[in-house]
């Protein structure tokens, strides 16, 4: 596990926990932030996009995906959010410097995002259609299925969606945005009710 040192989230002041909204009895959406252990964005040139994924699969022990699919273990999540980008979650001390000295800026560039990125967790079943007033793709299983991710906006805001189950979605956020996906979220589920740790 990774340790979070001094790491204050710009939802503190507003993520307060407890249970709101119009049905406080029965709550339908469940919201919560994850610290990440380090986020990390892996961009590899137009002709080393092999040489990248290599790199990413020897280090990762992951198969890398090919988008809309994500690749995951106990402590690694591969997201690819481009042609040759990808979204590393993990938490795995160190996997930053280890990328870094294995990919050369000559075949692409690493990014730690773990401050400059919030991930958010929207759960329940009404997570989806809270989702879907908001970002402009479709949250059908059929559509959206598990264990793919989806780069899209709210209004101008960017944000990634991992859906990590029928009911339950990761979405990574500009940590200058966060707070603009925090108000949204919440108002769109007073409707049904919604609960914060």
């Amino acid at each position: 596990m990774v340790d979070f040192p001094d790491r204050i989230s710009p939802l503190d002041a507003v993520a307060e926990p407890g249970v709101f909204g119009t049905d406080t009895n029965s709550p339908k959406v469940f919201l919560s932030e994850n610290l990440c252990g380090s986020l990390i964005q892996v961009q590899a040139w137009p002709d080393t996009i092999s040489v990248v994924e290599k790199a990413l699969e020897t280090l990762t022990k992951l198969a890398v995906p090919k988008a809309p699919e994500t690749a995951h273990s106990e402590n690694v999540s591969i997201i690819q959010t481009g042609p040759g980008r990808w979204l590393i979650d993990a938490e795995v001390e160190g996997l930053e410097d280890k990328l870094r000295s294995k990919i050369s800026a000559k075949n692409g560039a690493v990014t730690g995002l773990t401050h400059a990125r919030v991930v958010v967790e929207v759960k329940g079943p009404k997570a989806a259609w809270v989702l879907a007033s908001g970002i402009a793709i479709d949250f059908s299983l059929k559509a959206f299925p598990v264990g793919t991710s989806q780069v899209s906006h709210h209004h101008e805001i960017g944000v990634t969606i991992h859906r990590t189950s029928e009911e339950s979605f990761d979405l990574y956020v500009f940590t200058s945005f966060a707070r603009g996906i925090w108000h949204w979220i919440t108002t769109a589920s007073s409707e049904v009710g919604y609960a914060v740790s």
